[in-house]
């Protein structure tokens, strides 16, 4: 094969236009790939604070669960996927309480089909009122 003067000046863009969608598409599928780990930290954090809320009170009233939803609503949660379950009851000192929260998110990665990914947080703590 000879060299052909010129030839470079044709295929280094292609080479560069190629290695940039290669690149591009690993850059988008590792933000998709951690995104779901940030949001359920954010998601944990979130129970925390309404755990403390139970702990304090011995239940969680309807409207307290309301802005839950609202708040887990506004960190990027279909509100439809959310599953909550709770301490609804009055409970005495000393007594067990909870709150559980279950997501599926959808992974939707470029070179893959959609899966979901499950996102449990159950805390559990004892009622101090």
């Amino acid at each position: 094969m000879k060299n052909q003067k010129g030839s470079a000046i044709i295929t280094t863009p292609v080479v560069i236009a190629v290695g940039m969608i290669f690149i591009s598409l690993f850059m988008v599928t590792v933000v998709k790939i951690i995104t779901p780990y940030i949001l359920y930290e954010k998601i944990a954090s979130t129970s925390l604070k309404y755990l403390f809320v139970i702990e304090e009170y011995g239940y969680l009233t309807k409207k307290e669960a309301l802005l839950l939803l609202e708040e887990l609503e506004a960190q990027g949660l279909d509100r439809n996927k959310i599953k909550l379950d709770y301490t609804s009851k009055k409970v005495n000192y000393g007594d067990e309480i909870y709150l559980k929260i279950n997501y599926d998110y959808p992974l939707k990665l470029p070179t893959m089909k959609q899966s979901t990914i499950p996102m449990k947080i159950e805390k559990y703590s004892i009622c101090k009122r």
